[in-house]
């Protein structure tokens, strides 16, 4: 009832609600899925009216957007294990649908994330690549994904 309540309120993410809770993300996702609530891309749209106020009474500034690009790299633990496919589809779905993403020719992907200091963006781009990792392994799969900032030499 409470996962049910957070989630539907967008408080918290899926992954922060499972870890508050101590349960696997695909629990709670079967949890969700079993109560009928409707599942999509995480956006904090709760918050977002306390944050218009403080930029309509003081500080005009647009928060900076990086250009990440994303090589996703996710692979089965061993040849008797099937997962590959759903956890990329599950990474496309949920962890890069809330920051824009579009995918290459070349098959990176190209994200949008806004942030105001660069430890922001760090933590950003770490709490995705630690989201991707966890629904892999969710999936009996791993990944080895690598994000850079393009223009500069950054790399996560």
């Amino acid at each position: 009832m409470a996962a049910e309540t957070l989630y539907r309120e967008r408080k918290l993410s899926v992954a922060a609600i499972a870890q508050k809770l101590h349960l696997s993300k695909s629990t709670l996702y079967s949890y969700l899925r079993h109560r009928g609530v409707e599942i999509g891309p995480y956006k904090q749209s709760a918050q977002s009216p306390i944050n218009v106020s403080v930029v309509e009474s003081g500080n005009a500034d647009q928060p900076k957007v990086a250009t990440i690009l994303l090589t996703l790299r996710i692979e089965n633990n061993s040849k008797f294990v099937r997962g590959k496919k759903r956890s990329i589809e599950h990474v496309e779905f949920f962890d890069l649908a809330q920051y824009d993403a579009t995918r290459r020719p070349n098959g990176e992907y190209e994200l949008k994330v806004p942030y105001d200091t660069d430890e922001e963006l760090d933590e950003a781009v770490n709490d995705l690549l630690t989201d991707i990792a966890c629904g892999a392994d969710d999936r009996h799969c791993f990944s080895e994904s690598h994000a850079r900032m393009e223009g500069t030499d950054r790399h996560w």
